[in-house]
């Protein structure tokens, strides 16, 4: 498949510098079957419930798709359209295992089910970002929406760009005002503030016992439990609705490198006593937002483990398929 790009003029010329996570649907009609090389993400954000939406990456096999393939425009820049540059993965080109990336991914995708916009994805290859990225001292993530030399050369600089995810957020909501992201009714994000921390101590060997770690996980559970009743087949998200806010978008992709992260590199697993923590897991699991923002297994692992793996075994993760694991242990009961 050939290089996706968002510009001819400049897009196409950086293609080793941006990736872009293009969109499409499918409809019933025909088949096609064709290799999916650069496909990082699979996303429909029209106004539109799309039920037969998936995600592959850049080391998907060829299959077969029933499909009308509906592309985002890759001949020229839409300014009006928002523009989301999240970190590239290992491979300098699949979609990065960045939490605070995929939290503003889910922000938009939230927003996108209940206003009428499009948005682009591109992952930036921190090891060798573009200049324009390079000039303006941003970091994934950024959202952009406007004007800008960063989608092309010849273009003004007029845009609106954000990396604060707070930010973010609260400008999602002012622009498309349905579904509002900041709310927080039940004072949920006071009980989510410390678990990652303590996560990343327990990771990097600051902290030797997962003590701590459990304390935090086991606040969201008791939160939860109070929150639905003790009714765990009312458990939806954290505002105690079934709709995701900005504490879910931050709270879940956590949540996910907790779990993957914790197990493969220090065989922690989040006990099975927190049923209403794996409840709530395994409603986001069943949701195409969730689905759609998170990244495979082995970038998860890769970004908590990079800094203490050889180059080969790093490259041995890289090179295995883009699993997800997006389920419940089969021991967990509801």
């Amino acid at each position: 498949m050939k290089q996706l790009s968002s510009s001819e003029s400049f897009l196409k010329e950086h293609s080793n510098e941006y990736q872009k996570l293009d969109f499409f649907k499918f409809g019933q009609c025909c088949l096609y079957n064709f290799q999916i090389a650069n496909k990082v993400e699979l996303i429909d954000t029209s106004n539109k419930k799309d039920t037969t939406a998936s995600i592959f990456s850049s080391y998907s096999e060829p299959t077969n798709y029933i499909s009308q393939l509906v592309m985002s425009s890759n001949t020229g820049v839409d300014f009006n359209k928002i523009h989301l540059f999240v970190k590239a993965g290992q491979d300098g080109r699949s979609q990065g295992a960045c939490p605070f990336c995929q939290t503003v991914f889910l922000q938009l995708l939230v927003k996108a089910k209940t206003n009428n916009f499009n948005f682009d994805v591109l992952t930036i290859n921190l090891d060798n970002p573009p200049k324009e990225f390079k000039e303006l001292s941003l970091k994934p993530p950024v959202l952009l929406h406007g004007s800008s030399k960063l989608l092309d050369a010849n273009a003004e600089n007029n845009a609106v760009i954000l990396s604060d995810v707070d930010e973010i957020a609260e400008y999602l909501d002012q622009s498309y005002p349905n579904t509002l992201l900041v709310q927080d009714k039940t004072n949920a994000r006071s009980v989510c503030l410390n678990v990652f921390s303590k996560f990343s101590h327990f990771i990097r060997d600051v902290a030797t016992k997962s003590t701590s770690l459990e304390a935090e996980l086991e606040k969201i559970d008791s939160f939860l439990k109070e929150l639905y009743n003790n009714d765990l087949n009312e458990v939806k998200f954290m505002n105690g609705t079934d709709q995701m806010n900005l504490v879910d978008c931050y709270l879940l992709p956590k949540l996910q490198h907790i779990r993957i992260a914790g197990e493969s590199i220090k065989q922690f697993k989040i006990p099975n006593r927190f049923k209403f923590l794996w409840k709530y897991l395994k409603v986001s699991y069943e949701t195409d937002l969730f689905y759609k923002s998170c990244p495979p297994d082995r970038e998860i692992i890769c970004h908590w483990s990079k800094s203490f793996l050889s180059q080969k075994h790093l490259l041995q993760i890289i090179q295995e398929a883009p699993y997800k694991t997006l389920s419940v242990p089969d021991e967990i009961k509801f």
